[in-house]
């Protein structure tokens, strides 16, 4: 029961990031492309900063209950490798994300770095998720 934790927890934040990433998206087309829409600055903060933590916490948790459990913390290849590159990726997004924050002034490239580096957070996760799929299946159902 206990080894449900991790999935839970980074299934809350991939629902959560899913939101993140489209208010990013959002703010992207507006900067680049003029589309108005309705982008809330003080939420994509608040809630990129949850997903960001519980991607972290995920992440140990998760490297602890397979070591717990397994006593190894690679058994799950891609899924184990991907989470291992999340977290610079992540700690990059927090730093960039962070300077942008406070003192609000235009600064379009750390802008534009902090948008890509989230999209491949995004999809990162995304194939985490995936991957999930199949360590559960073959690791917590048996």
């Amino acid at each position: 029961m206990l080894m449900w934790i991790h999935p839970v927890i980074q299934s809350v934040a991939m629902l959560l990031a899913f939101w993140v990433f489209y208010m990013g998206v959002t703010r992207f087309m507006f900067v680049h492309f003029g589309v108005k829409k309705f982008f809330n600055w003080k939420w994509h903060v608040k809630l990129g900063k949850i997903v960001h933590g519980l991607w972290l916490f995920g992440f140990a948790l998760g490297l602890f209950m397979a070591w717990y459990e397994w006593g190894s913390i690679d058994m799950t290849g891609g899924h184990f490798l991907v989470g291992v590159l999340m977290v610079p990726c992540i700690l990059l997004s927090l730093g960039t994300g962070l300077l942008l924050e406070k003192p609000k002034t235009k600064r379009p490239k750390l802008a534009l770095l902090h948008g890509v580096v989230n999209t491949f957070l995004f999809f990162m996760a995304c194939y985490q998720a995936w991957t999930a799929v199949e360590v559960i299946e073959l690791f917590l159902l048996d």
